[in-house]
């Protein structure tokens, strides 16, 4: 015992709808725009990681019972300064990377150069801030030079 079952209505095929031929200027408007919005994001992250970095120096500097939690920042400032230092060779300010990298080795978290006691320790953590600070001006120069 066979069963069939047959399709009610009409057998015609449907098409896809035709595409619409992409426009050129269409296309690089969408490119400038994503692009600006890429660049902004990119700004707004670094901006970001220097005042983690500034605040986490600051308040190495400024908080006495800070030395359990050093190890912490040690890797944020490490780590921030890893970022802008790539993002200083990007910019072509090797000497900021090389300021960035120093700093970098200074702050290692796994092979720590001194601890954060002692007034002269304290010192250098607040002087350490002033590259980051520095830093955060980069972006206003370079738009200065292009205007």
């Amino acid at each position: 015992m066979s069963t069939s079952l047959g399709l009610q209505g009409s057998q015609e095929v449907q098409e896809p709808p035709l595409a619409k031929p992409l426009d050129e200027a269409v296309w690089q408007a969408w490119l400038l725009k994503n692009g600006a919005q890429d660049r902004r994001r990119s700004a707004a992250r670094m901006k970001a990681v220097k005042w983690v970095s500034i605040a986490g120096l600051l308040a190495a500097a400024g908080l006495s019972h800070l030395t359990p939690y050093e190890v912490v920042v040690r890797f944020i400032v490490a780590a921030g300064a890893i970022v802008v230092m790539f993002q200083a060779f990007h910019a072509r300010h090797y000497a900021f990377a090389a300021v960035f990298g120093a700093l970098a080795l200074l702050y290692n978290p796994l092979a720590p150069v001194f601890n954060f006691s002692g007034d002269w320790q304290r010192a250098l953590v607040v002087t350490s801030a002033l590259p980051f600070v520095a830093s955060l001006a980069w972006r206003h120069v370079r738009l200065g030079h292009n205007a």
